[in-house]
């Protein structure tokens, strides 16, 4: 039986919007533009985009284990954390670039919890 909160009819629109509010404020973010909610709006919605996609997971484990014994799915999920560490460590010289050209010095980073009211 479904419950209200596990209804995929507002999870899937839910996952899907917050989404999108991360996609755009990571982008603008990446560019610098960072004025306004946008830091605070892209942390929140990065927690409630968690929170959901743990929901759509675990509601959704049966199918996903068994796309997980697929060779191709193994190796996907090996080339995606690749990915990650290789930009984990490149995040890390982009940081350092930065530094070199002046952004953010003398500058605290400022936090979601100062654009709060």
């Amino acid at each position: 039986m479904k419950t209200p909160f596990t209804s995929k009819t507002w999870l899937s629109p839910f996952v899907a919007v917050a989404f999108a509010v991360i996609a755009v404020t990571g982008v603008m973010l990446f560019f610098h533009i960072k004025s306004g909610p946008i830091m605070a709006l892209h942390e929140w919605f990065g927690w409630l985009f968690v929170i959901a996609g743990t929901v759509h997971l675990l509601l959704n484990l049966r199918p996903l284990l068994a796309y997980l014994r697929q060779p191709v799915a193994l190796i996907s999920l090996g080339v995606g954390l690749a990915l990650v560490a290789l930009l984990w460590f490149g995040g890390a010289q982009h940081e350092n670039e930065h530094h070199e050209r002046g952004y953010g010095r003398g500058q605290s980073a400022p936090s979601s919890s100062a654009a709060m009211p």
